[in-house]
């Protein structure tokens, strides 16, 4: 008896008895369920986190776009990607009984791999990412970005709600608004500036902050010994009148600007005067004002940062008509439509760009192009703004329900 195995387009002729026959065909059948090896698996394995890469940016181009048009964000978020790799094996085979002609038999093995994704797809709306991503960011993280070598002019643009300066300490805060359309952004250009070219952080010195009313002195000694057993950094101070006040001894965080005059020709105030020492910026109102109790006569000012989702806004409100932003590095060698610091646009303008979301019925992307389609600094931007959205959440904003199943075919 012969056997063709056919392996291309033609068929080789193999003759074989029965037993020989049945062996071939437990050889192929078994061989090919073996066929998941480690390559296939790592390179699923890429494309889904390919996959969860793009779901995540076009998730918050998507929110951008709602913000740019004031509409509500929706968040959702990639929880989980199971994957489920298996090989199928199939033989077939024809026979020839043509009269005069040996027996002759075609076995035609084929092997597949199926990949059968199952991912979870959460929809962020719980109270505790709702208040994660409404809560202002702190000094302590900016610093942090800041020393990590983030461009300082895009960190504190996305960042910085607006500047509080007071030339006298006595004086009410005049604010600088982050918001082009504003009287005051070209003096709120000036303070960044003054920040991004000379800004150092410093510690302030240990700040006595009352905690409640003042106490009598039987409620001193019970708080003193308190206190003790704590092993804390309160303390009673003894006020006028045998009453005692119960504080806690603090640190502020603060950015210094030096060589930064803003109330010498800027006309924030009437009456102001001029400085040359330095501008310590506060991110509290209760640090500000400690500090003011501290030194009256010095100019300061007060940084007020934005939450997350205020970040996300703030980007929807640079794609807008007269809303763009163009920072200062790279001045000299880089056209304005590289230094831009978001940029969306239309597909049908710019063609296909780096993400892409659609929206209204309308395709919008970052480009990727040069001239108008200049992408500047979009995606450092974005990269920026997913962080941050990322550092105000926890595991607990996953719920275990209210998830949107898929099981790929």
């Amino acid at each position: 008896m012969q056997f063709c195995l056919r392996t291309g387009p033609r068929a080789v002729p193999v003759r074989m008895d029965r037993p020989a026959r049945v062996g071939l065909l437990v050889v192929i059948a078994v061989a090919s369920l073996g066929c998941v090896t480690a390559g296939a698996i790592s390179r699923r394995a890429i494309n889904y986190n390919v996959a969860a890469e793009t779901a995540r940016n076009e998730m918050l181009l998507l929110n951008i776009l709602r913000a740019r048009s004031q509409y509500p964000m929706i968040f959702t978020g990639l929880s989980r990607i199971t994957g489920s790799l298996r090989t199928e094996a199939r033989i077939g085979g024809n026979t020839n009984l043509q009269s005069g002609d040996p027996i002759q038999q075609a076995i035609s093995p084929s092997v597949g791999l199926i990949d059968s994704p199952t991912f979870d797809v959460a929809v962020l709306e719980s109270q505790e990412f709702m208040r994660g991503i409404m809560t202002p960011l702190s000094f302590d993280l900016i610093e942090y970005l800041w020393d990590q070598g983030f461009t300082r002019e895009v960190l504190l643009y996305l960042t910085v709600e607006r500047i509080e300066v007071a030339c006298a300490r006595a004086d009410s805060l005049r604010e600088l608004v982050n918001e082009p359309g504003d009287p005051s952004f070209e003096a709120f250009q000036n303070a960044l500036n003054a920040l991004v070219e000379s800004g150092t952080w410093e510690m302030d010195q240990n700040q006595a902050e009352a905690i409640g009313p003042a106490v009598d002195g039987t409620e001193a000694q019970r708080l003193a010994a308190l206190i003790q057993v704590a092993g804390s950094r309160l303390t009673l101070k003894p006020l006028e009148g045998g009453t005692w006040q119960l504080e806690r001894q603090t640190t502020n965080r603060r950015l210094v600007a030096r060589g930064y005059e803003p109330c010498n020709g800027d006309r924030l105030r009437r009456g102001a005067r001029a400085t040359a020492g330095p501008v310590r910026f506060y991110d509290t109102k209760v640090a500000f004002e400690r500090a003011i109790d501290t030194a009256p006569d010095e100019t300061g000012g007060r940084i007020v940062l934005r939450s997350p989702q205020s970040v996300l806004f703030y980007l929807g409100e640079l794609t807008r008509p007269g809303g763009q932003v163009v920072i200062r590095r790279g001045e000299a060698t880089r056209t304005p439509e590289q230094r831009r610091l978001f940029v969306i646009s239309e597909a049908a303008e710019c063609g296909p760009g780096a993400i892409g979301a659609t929206y209204g019925g309308t395709a919008y992307v970052i480009p990727t192009g040069e001239g108008a389609c200049d992408p500047g600094r979009s995606l450092q931007s974005l990269s920026l703004a997913a962080q941050l959205l990322a550092l105000q959440q926890s595991a607990r904003d996953l719920p275990i329900g209210g998830t949107v199943r898929i099981v790929g075919q």
